[in-house]
């Protein structure tokens, strides 16, 4: 599935190592008309019908800003059927964004800071859980098993309360 487009209810998009990407890139020409998911979905149909994209073995998205990847099955023979599968991919995620179901991350998608290797969308530790689940799945279920770092926290916690209960007794 892309990067920054997210299905909120129901199942996402298969992705598998087989598959081939279509990338489509932005300029910042194309920024003034992109304001909308509905107009960005609708410039990247655009662009795939008019075979204004590049097909690659992995995603560009994740690499790099100003770039949406959509996956198409690897099965095809031709550049063609890549496209082609790239596009009904497309016309599905507009048909999501239309009823609600689908968003894009349009902010993070044209932000001007650099790459970082994924997660730019966790700001200030408050992360999109909806358009990163497997991270947030990852994360909570290493936690508690991780006493290093718990036990760090949890020292590092309970001094600051005995400080200030011990405090406020000698007062």
């Amino acid at each position: 599935m892309s990067y920054y487009i997210t299905i909120h209810h129901g199942h996402g998009v298969d992705e598998s190592t087989l598959n081939r990407w279509v990338n489509i890139t932005f300029s910042k020409r194309d920024l003034f008309y992109l304001r909308t998911d509905g107009a960005l979905i609708c410039f990247i149909i655009e662009r795939i019908r008019e075979k204004k994209c590049t097909i690659t073995l992995k995603p560009k998205d994740r690499e790099a800003r100003w770039c949406i990847s959509i996956p198409a099955s690897r099965a095809h023979k031709s550049s063609r059927g890549v496209l082609r599968d790239a596009l009904q991919l497309a016309e599905w995620y507009k048909v999501q964004i239309l009823n609600g179901n689908a968003s894009i991350n349009r902010e993070l998608l044209f932000d001007r800071n650099p790459y970082h290797e994924g997660k730019e969308c966790c700001r200030e530790n408050v992360c999109d859980r909806v358009l990163h689940p497997e991270w947030w799945a990852k994360d909570t279920y290493q936690d508690p098993e991780d006493t290093g770092e718990g036990a760090g926290e949890g020292a590092g916690e309970g001094a600051g309360e005995g400080a200030g209960e011990g405090a406020s007794k000698d007062s």
